[in-house]
């Protein structure tokens, strides 16, 4: 199983949305990173044929997938950052709604939406309606409803926005399980939410792939980059203003600081190790200082 991209671009007259893009996925969850605006869900909507490219071939197992056509969308699932559903439905006609959309016959369509119904955890919710859904009960039928087809490659855009933790977490494991049999690419800015979960990190900034690799791998690029020290209120401050800062703690003795920065920035700064978060931080710290 392969999805590749080459030399994918996307252009809105003279915007490049995406710019020459180059990559190759096989089995496993991808992590699409990036700050808004960096052509992540461009790249998303691409992939799910939603959007033609300007230029560039996207090919499944080595075909183009416009030749393929309907063959390659029968092989998509996609959760769209706001999915469209039926509030007065309720969970279990919702997702025979959908099944029907996709051409599932009726009993392989009621197998199938029980099944995911408890793969989701909705099983005792499945007669209640959407309307009385949190939203993390509502995501979680958008990502059953992804998966009726039984996806090869499955794509999700900011599924974990707005949650709280637990219901985060929750996701982010059943995303996980998902990754064994199939090419699962989730996007987000929530690096902690495909930090330990991702088998790859890609890295876009302003239509580009900046970095790809497993988080090791691409967070090695910053060692010797980070650094943490304690220090008091009025050094914080001075720091804060000059430094990217991943973290800031106050003390009762000062202030403990985590700095991402090429150069040590102060006598008392100490190494650390360089996570997702940190090399984050580095690519986009224009965005963090202006976001300030």
């Amino acid at each position: 199983m392969e999805l590749t991209m080459d030399r994918l671009t996307k252009m809105y007259g003279s915007k490049v949305a995406v710019d020459r893009l180059t990559a190759t996925l096989h089995k496993g969850v991808y992590g699409l990173v990036g700050a808004n605006g960096s052509g992540k869900t461009t790249l998303m909507r691409m992939i799910c044929d939603i959007l033609k490219p300007t230029s560039g071939v996207i090919a499944y197992n080595g075909t183009d997938i416009h030749r393929l056509g309907e063959d390659y969308r029968d092989l998509l699932g996609y959760l769209p950052q706001h999915f469209g559903y039926y509030p007065d439905f309720s969970a279990y006609d919702f997702l025979m709604y959908m099944a029907a959309l996709k051409g599932l016959p009726q009993s392989k369509a009621k197998q199938k939406s029980l099944e995911l119904l408890e793969l989701v955890g909705l099983t005792g919710e499945k007669g209640k309606k959407i309307n009385s859904f949190s939203g993390g009960m509502r995501q979680r039928l958008g990502i059953a409803q992804a998966m009726l087809n039984d996806p090869k490659i499955l794509i999700l855009d900011e599924p974990t926005a707005g949650l709280d933790p637990k219901e985060r977490v929750r996701f982010r494991n059943l995303i996980s399980s998902f990754g064994t049999e199939r090419i699962v690419i989730l996007s987000t800015h929530i690096v902690s939410d495909v930090e330990y979960i991702a088998d790859e990190i890609l890295i876009m900034r302003k239509g580009t792939l900046l970095d790809h690799g497993p988080v090791n791998h691409i967070t090695a690029h910053i060692h010797g980059a980070v650094w943490e020290c304690e220090v008091s209120e009025s050094e914080a401050a001075q720091l804060n203003d000059r430094y990217t800062i991943s973290h800031l703690k106050h003390l009762g003795s000062g202030v403990n600081l985590r700095i991402v920065s090429e150069s040590k920035p102060c006598e008392s700064a100490l190494p650390t190790s360089p996570t997702l978060e940190d090399l984050y931080l580095h690519y986009f710290k224009e965005e963090s200082h202006r976001d300030r």
